[in-house]
């Protein structure tokens, strides 16, 4: 037990000394808002039993502010509220949202351990959730409580939210939170949410998700001994599936490339993420498990979708079976024509001199809901200059990039929240 002690002691001392000559010349904000992302990226939220601890980091971040922080559980999942009320409560709020949950890593594919948060010589912070969404999580919070510290008057409420169950679809998370009246009471006038990284120093504003759909599909056939040919078994259904996802990659590529597709969403994903087969070395496999990952072209029919999959079905052949783990047929866009929070926005751009653009987000968020309920919302994330690595190997945000944006946040939920009843 000691030994254990000793060497989470020692882990927590190297992933510090990574860092120690960078951290020197960081005002103590800027570097107790560095260490509470590190403390966040610390906890492996890709494990539902390590939400409490979430709960528990929130808690501490808003005791630190005086702020109340509520929890709810509309479906056994932890939901943090962090509120700051406004001069004018009675004004729809500004919700600030992120998601707890992070996907599992590879741990042995990584530069640095995903869970610990270490900062290279170049000031990149690395772990699970540095893109999606801790550090916004984070600047949301050093925002508002650099705000507050100054005396700044909001007339809206603001709350800050943290959901569950996001990467799971939010089944547990938003389309369960929504239905409360815990929800209902926040009086939710627009949500600013996770949004994409950008490549250069444009800033991406994202104002309709493509729509996710995912399908579970399971092969059944013959099984047998290992020395045998196989007929028409099992692996001949999958190598038919992968070939059609291969070349259906091949042609939206094609489509992506041309003109404003790319920005505009215009092209469809399709990935096998997860096949699942066989029980022995020896043994001809009788079940294939499949599951396909799709988010549609924003100007896709659905019906051809559906022709598609149903095609699939016919041509695999008796012992195929379908099941929808998502199948979202409606996303919604944030219209940003004589939008308030939209122009409020733009105004804290021209004041910092940034420029935001408006794209389509590639994947999908719980956006999708809150834009079904007539709620606007807008994904920004203000990690400009950076890579785009979520879900994938060495996620991370430089730590320059990451004090940058909490700036860039607080300028653009001051006017937010100012925007006029």
């Amino acid at each position: 037990m000691k030994f254990l002690w000793l060497l989470l002691l020692v882990k927590d001392i190297l992933c510090l000394y990574t860092h120690t000559s960078l951290l020197k010349g960081l005002t103590d904000n800027n570097l107790l808002a560095v260490q509470h992302l590190q403390e966040y990226i610390r906890i492996d939220s890709s494990k539902t039993e390590n939400y409490d601890s979430v709960v528990e980091f929130w808690q501490r971040l808003a005791d630190e502010i005086n702020l109340p922080l509520t929890v709810n559980r509309p479906a056994g999942f932890p939901v943090c509220i962090l509120t700051w009320i406004g001069a004018k409560p009675d004004l729809p709020s500004i919700m600030l949202n992120t998601h707890s949950d992070v996907v599992p890593a590879y741990d042995n594919l990584w530069k640095y351990p995903p869970f610990a948060a270490v900062i290279d010589d170049n000031g990149d912070l690395y772990g699970r959730g540095a893109q999606d969404t801790k550090s916004l999580a984070i600047q949301h919070f050093e925002a508002i409580k650099e705000l507050k510290n100054n005396n700044i008057t909001l007339q809206r409420t603001i709350h800050l939210t943290v959901l569950p169950d996001e990467e799971n679809g939010g089944f547990r998370g938003i389309k369960a939170f929504i239905k409360s009246d815990d929800f209902k009471r926040l009086n939710v006038g627009f949500v600013l949410d996770e949004g994409l990284t950008s490549p250069d120093n444009t800033y991406l504003a994202t104002y309709l998700d493509r729509r996710p759909w995912q399908i579970n599909m399971t092969f059944y056939g013959q099984g047998g001994h290992g020395s045998q040919i196989a007929d028409k078994g099992v692996i001949e259904k999958l190598d038919y599936i992968l070939n059609y996802t291969l070349q259906y990659q091949k042609e939206q590529k094609e489509v992506m490339a041309r003109g404003n597709n790319a920005r505009l969403g215009r092209f469809t994903t399709m990935n096998v993420n997860i096949v699942k087969t066989g029980i022995a070395t020896n043994v001809l496999p009788s079940l294939v498990n499949v599951v396909i990952d799709m988010r549609l072209a924003s100007d896709v029919n659905i019906s051809d979708i559906q022709q598609m999959i149903d095609t699939w079905q016919n041509v695999t052949g008796p012992g195929t079976t379908v099941e929808y783990l998502r199948r979202d047929e409606v996303s919604p866009a944030t219209s940003l024509a004589d939008n308030c929070y939209w122009n409020a926005m733009l105004e804290a751009a021209t004041e910092m001199n940034i420029t935001i653009k408006p794209v389509v987000l590639t994947a999908t968020s719980d956006m999708v809901v809150v834009r079904k309920l007539g709620i606007p919302a807008i994904g920004f994330n203000p990690s400009i200059n950076t890579i785009l690595r979520i879900h994938n190997n060495d996620e991370y945000v430089n730590i320059e990039t990451f004090i940058q944006g909490i700036q860039v946040v607080k300028n653009i939920v001051m006017k937010l929240s100012n925007v006029p009843g």
